[in-house]
This record gives C-alpha cells, sequence and structure tokens, in this order.
C-alpha cells in the first residue's frame, strides 16, 4: 500500500497540472477550427511530424537516459550521468541545427525558421523538464507547464484572433510557451549549478550513449507507428484530410490527459524500484499492468459517447466531417498508451532492444496497412493502421514480459471488454445525442463496478488513517 500512495500522490501532482493544461488547450479548439482553415491546419499539423522524426532521430530521448541513471547514484553523484547526457545533447543540437540549415539551402520550407526554434525548444523544454523530475520537483514540473500554456493559449489568442495571422502562430506561441517552461524549470532546479566538467566521464557518457541508441531507434521506428500517418494523409489525400485527421485526433488529448501524468509517476516508480531491486517483480508488474488496462479502457469507454455529445459545440462545421473519425483515432491513442507503458517497463529493466523490434514490426504493419487503406476507404482507414500496428506492437510485449517477469493477464475482464467496446462505438457511429448520453452514465456504472475493490482499499485505508489521527489527539 506505501507503493501505492506513493503512485497516487505522485500522478495526482502531475494529474492536476496535466487536467489543466489539456483543458487549456482543448478550448482553443473553437479558435482553431474557426480562423484555421484544413488544409493549413493540416499543413501545421505534417511540419510537426517532421519535426518529430528529425527530433526522434538526433536527439536519442537521451533524458530518459539520464533519468534512469541518476536513479543509480546519491547526492552530487548524480551530477555525473546528467553532465555527460549534456554532453551527447549538445552534440545532438549540434547536428540538428546543421541539418536544418542545409535543408533550408536545399528546399523552400515555409517558417522554417520557427520550424527549427520550435523544435530546438521543445527538446530543451524536455531536458529540463526530465532534470526536474529526477530531483522529485513535480510541483515545479507541473506549475511551469501551466504557466507554459497559458503563455501560449495568450499569444495563439492575440495572433490569430487579433492580428489574423495563419498557422505560423501556431509556430511562434509555441516557441514562447517553451521558452518561458525552460527558463522556470532551469532557475527551479539551479541547472547552472548542475553543470560541472569534472563531473563528465567518458566511460559514462558512452554507456549513456548505448543505453540511449536504442531508445532513439525506437522513437524513429515509434515515429512510422504514429506520425507517419500524418504524412500519409497529406500526401495521399491533401492537407484538407489531414486537417480533419488532425482535429479528431485533438480528442485524444482526453486520453493523454491521464496517461501522461500515470506514465510519468509509474516511470519514476519502475526506475526507482529496479534500482533498489527490492520486492516481488510478478505481483507488482503484473498488478500494475492490469490496473492500468483496466482503468484506461474504463475511461475511453466513457468519453466515446461524452465526445459525440460535446463535438457539435466544441468545432466549426467546416471540420464537421472529422467526428466519424474520433472512436477509432482514439482506440489507436489507447493502444499506443498501453504500448508505451510497457515500454517504460523494458526501459527499467533496461531491455531496450525488446523495445526497437516490437515497435518495428508495429511500424511496418501501420506504414503497409495505411498505405492500402488511405486509398479504399479514406482517412479512417490511418485510424485503422495506426490500432492494427500497436496492437502487434503491444501483443509481442507482453509474451516477451511473460517469460521475462511472468506478468499475467485478466483475460476475463478483456473478453468483456471487448463486447462493451464493439456496443459503445455502434452507439456512436449509428445512434443520436441521447442514446450515447446514456452509454456515459452506463459507462460510469461499471467503471465502478469494476475497481469496487480498490475503491474499498482506498476508503479503509483512508478511514484507517483517519482513526490513527484521532487517537493521536
Amino acid at each position: 500500500m506505501k507503493n501505492f500512495w506513493k503512485f497516487v500522490k505522485t500522478s495526482g501532482i502531475y494529474f492536476v497540472g496535466t487536467v489543466l493544461q489539456k483543458l487549456i488547450t482543448f478550448f482553443l479548439l473553437p479558435i482553431y477550427t474557426a480562423y484555421i482553415s484544413p488544409k493549413d491546419m493540416g499543413t501545421y499539423d505534417a511540419a510537426i511530424a517532421y519535426i518529430t522524426f528529425l527530433c526522434s532521430v538526433l536527439f536519442l530521448d537521451i533524458w530518459s537516459g539520464i533519468m534512469r541513471f541518476t536513479f543509480e547514484y546519491e547526492g552530487d553523484e548524480r551530477k555525473k550521468p546528467i553532465n555527460s547526457g549534456l554532453a551527447i545533447f549538445g552534440c545532438s543540437a549540434v547536428l540538428y541545427t546543421i541539418i536544418m540549415a542545409a535543408a533550408g539551402c536545399i528546399f523552400h520550407i515555409k517558417y522554417l525558421p520557427f520550424m527549427y526554434f520550435y523544435g530546438l525548444l521543445m527538446n530543451m523544454q524536455n531536458l529540463m523538464g526530465y532534470l526536474a523530475r529526477t530531483y522529485q520537483k513535480n510541483t515545479l514540473y507541473t506549475a511551469s507547464g501551466l504557466i507554459s500554456s497559458f503563455t501560449t493559449v495568450i499569444f495563439n489568442i492575440l495572433f490569430i484572433v487579433l492580428l489574423k495571422m495563419d498557422y505560423s502562430a501556431l509556430f511562434i506561441s509555441g516557441c514562447m510557451g517553451y521558452l518561458l517552461n525552460i527558463c522556470i524549470l532551469g532557475y527551479g532546479i539551479r541547472f547552472p549549478r548542475l553543470i560541472s566538467y569534472k563531473d563528465f566521464q567518458p566511460l559514462l557518457f558512452k554507456r549513456l550513449f548505448l543505453f540511449s541508441v536504442p531508445l532513439c531507434m525506437n522513437s524513429v521506428a515509434y515515429w512510422f507507428l504514429t506520425s507517419y500517418n500524418r504524412v500519409a494523409i497529406t500526401n495521399v489525400l491533401g492537407a484538407d484530410a489531414n486537417g480533419m485527421y488532425s482535429i479528431a485526433g485533438r480528442f485524444a488529448s482526453f486520453i493523454t490527459l491521464f496517461t501522461t501524468c500515470f506514465n510519468m509517476a509509474w516511470q519514476e516508480m519502475s526506475y526507482s524500484r529496479e534500482a533498489s531491486a527490492d520486492g516481488d517483480k510478478e505481483s507488482f508488474y503484473t498488478s500494475a499492468l492490469n490496473s492500468y488496462i483496466k482503468f484506461l479502457g474504463m475511461g475511453i469507454a466513457v468519453l466515446i459517447p461524452a465526445i459525440y455529445v460535446i463535438f457539435p459545440i466544441m468545432i466549426n462545421e467546416a471540420y464537421a466531417p472529422a467526428r466519424v473519425l474520433v472512436p477509432y483515432y482514439l482506440l489507436g491513442t489507447v493502444a499506443s498508451s498501453v504500448s508505451a507503458f510497457l515500454g517504460n517497463i523494458f526501459t527499467a529493466i533496461k531491455k531496450n532492444n525488446i523495445l526497437f523490434y516490437t515497435t518495428v514490426i508495429g511500424s511496418v504493419v501501420n506504414v503497409t496497412m495505411v498505405h492500402l487503406l488511405l486509398p479504399r476507404v479514406g482517412v479512417q482507414g490511418a485510424s485503422m493502421a495506426l490500432f492494427t500496428g500497436f496492437f502487434i506492437n503491444i501483443i509481442i510485449r507482453i509474451r516477451v514480459l511473460m517469460k521475462e517477469i511472468k506478468v499475467h493477464m485478466d483475460w476475463k475482464f478483456l473478453l468483456a471488454y471487448l463486447v462493451w467496446m464493439i456496443l459503445v462505438i455502434w452507439i456512436y457511429n449509428t445512434r443520436g445525442i441521447v442514446w450515447n448520453i446514456v452509454s456515459v452514465f452506463l459507462g460510469i456504472l461499471l467503471t465502478v463496478f469494476v475497481f469496487k475493490d480498490m475503491i474499498f482499499q482506498i476508503l479503509a485505508s483512508i478511514k484507517e488513517k483517519m482513526g490513527k489521527k484521532t487517537v493521536q489527539k
């Protein structure tokens, strides 16, 4: 129960910040859809996909490596993996600059400077965020994210609504938000004090590099499993179609609302647990995985019909065709979240090579299917391909974990849940608003039923703690 309360506290801090950040950006949807055309939205979305690909290749996901290795050190010794990781980050930033400059000389890329700074600042924010979490400054991490989001929103409204700028406003506002976030985090963790040449160790630099290369390769493969679909839609169906797909994807923020905070808390707990090497791995990971799948699954079952109700309120009529894309996109996002959760287990036990080949297999499935389906079923084919690729990825990872640490799946729940999800999607696609409202309430009741044991345990634990406080008084 100690681990559970630690997890709840950590994820709770992340959750508050994530909820507010996602709500802030979500309420920008009426502005986006009213002032930015589907074509411009699709162009911006494709540009972000290209930036993400380049950064995935060059920056090696080094912040994850730094965080993982710092759990093996104490006190000032933690500066050793930090400085070795910063050296890798610096090399990556130089390569990124050279490649972007070369691309500008060879191709005519609209708003290339904005794209360059957007990618660089995005990665610097990732680095600073992981350093803050490494030093358990979770409140600072959350607060800086909120301030950054408010800043981005303010400048988006200023540029898009008042100054009537095109999608370049999204790049500029994003850069301003990232920059402020970096400054707040850097001040909060006293970043200059962490930099020390004497703490740079060539051997640790090599270890970190070798640890992070599989993460980099996995990130590249992951890009082909997710962001590539946006590029494919733009090339096959046009930027307008990708704009519809992008808006459908904005509703996935409701899923990442929960999964981001839980995955960050889970990452810290699993890294710390592996570093201390105590406890029963089998029961620990089995319980965590099944609870996560149940929580995420029941959440999506409530979310899909809820989106049906709010979609016309939030989205301009120009993007109306995007509504039918939402359920399948959300299923792909859920599969992505489960895959990421499993990925953190492999990183914790230092089996990053498994991450790579499982992601490659899923990527091949996704890329193949997206090109087969897009000409036949349209944009919906991208979501179908996304879900299938991640589903294959998950199946392989779970089978490997069954051998590595003997995790067990709750197959009875999964079978019952499959039946329920088919019904929920059928109602979404064929019934009206009343049936979807009923579906929301049924989903909530089923969620309470699924988690009744955990709810009773939490209530009992709270009651016990309150009883102890009363006795002490």
